[in-house]
């Protein structure tokens, strides 16, 4: 049930960020759905599964975006990974902002790592306050939309009837 939970978000996540969300811009800059899916599943469900589905978007959104095929499902897997590891260590729900913050700093690194191989691969070179401008903007912009992301699924997963949710089976 839970591979099925994953998978309607992986769907929804594919429909939202080509359809709505990649024409939403803000100083040019639009929001990343998939490291915000990823976070908040990781968050939720625990390491493991956010490690696999880090490695299953990042492999979907490499596709989509056409370069560097398998830097962003390395990248996803790993922040899916610390998410869920971060995530388990709160007995309680913590904060609203405090999610904010690791949505945030989940994107920052995401970012980071795709932008190593983009630029030192292809011999381009980018401005750094151009970048920087980018990274900030986007992982402001996923910090705020890890909150609602976190309360949909939480809600489908009750809606699933998925009773624990850590494990994998």
């Amino acid at each position: 049930m839970k591979v099925l939970h994953h998978a309607a978000w992986l769907l929804l996540t594919i429909i939202l960020q080509t359809m709505i969300f990649n024409y939403i811009n803000i100083f040019g800059v639009h929001a990343d759905l998939f490291i915000v899916a990823v976070t908040a599943i990781a968050l939720l469900c625990g390491n493991i599964q956010g490690m696999l589905c880090g490695l299953v978007f990042g492999l979907v959104y490499d596709f989509l975006i056409g370069r560097l095929v398998g830097t962003n499902m390395l990248s996803f897997a790993v922040i899916g990974y610390i998410c869920g590891a971060i995530g388990g260590r709160y007995y309680s729900a913590p904060p609203f902002y405090v999610f904010m913050g690791i949505g945030a700093a989940a994107t920052a690194a995401a970012e980071i790592v795709y932008m190593i191989p983009y630029t030192a691969g292809l011999e381009i070179h980018i401005p750094f306050l151009y970048m920087l401008k980018n990274i900030v903007i986007e992982a402001v912009m996923n910090g705020v939309l890890t909150v609602p992301a976190l309360w949909c699924i939480r809600r489908t997963i009750k809606l699933f009837g998925i009773q624990n949710i850590n494990t994998f089976r």
